[in-house]
């Protein structure tokens, strides 16, 4: 159960946005996502799941959306896209804008020959899981 004062975190499947991207009727579900949010709930958290992909929504829906809501937190989530990340990176920039003390995450399969532009543009995310990180 939760009480009033349960921290809210905002789970954000970003729209994969680059042309070409989209399956008609061919989306999946985000299973990570809803597997990180099921845990927060049971330690206590007040978790919402945005799924912005499913909904074909707009940079400035998902801000809409965030800000309405209000949450402390926010997750983003997407797996092996690394055509995503600029969108993922531009929608960081306009959360940081409208929610400056807003701390968000960035949870993905990031491809080791991008890690220095992700690592580059971690002003914008506090804190980043990029899985596949190479370190030379």
């Amino acid at each position: 159960m939760k009480t009033a004062e349960a921290t809210r975190v905002m789970l954000i499947n970003p729209p994969h946005t680059p042309i070409g991207s989209r399956i008609p009727n061919l989306q999946l579900p985000p299973l990570g996502m809803l597997n990180v949010g099921k845990f927060l709930e049971k330690t206590g958290f007040d978790v919402m799941l945005l799924d912005a992909e499913y909904g074909h929504m707009s940079l400035f829906d998902i801000v809409r959306a965030c800000r309405k809501w209000a949450p402390q937190y926010v997750i983003l989530g997407k797996s092996g896209a690394t055509s995503a990340h600029a969108t993922v990176v531009l929608l960081c920039a306009m959360l940081k804008f409208f929610m400056p003390n807003l701390v968000i995450r960035y949870l993905s399969v990031y491809p080791p020959y991008r890690y220095e532009q992700a690592l580059y543009e971690g002003t914008l995310i506090d804190i980043g899981k990029f899985d596949e990180v190479e370190h030379a």
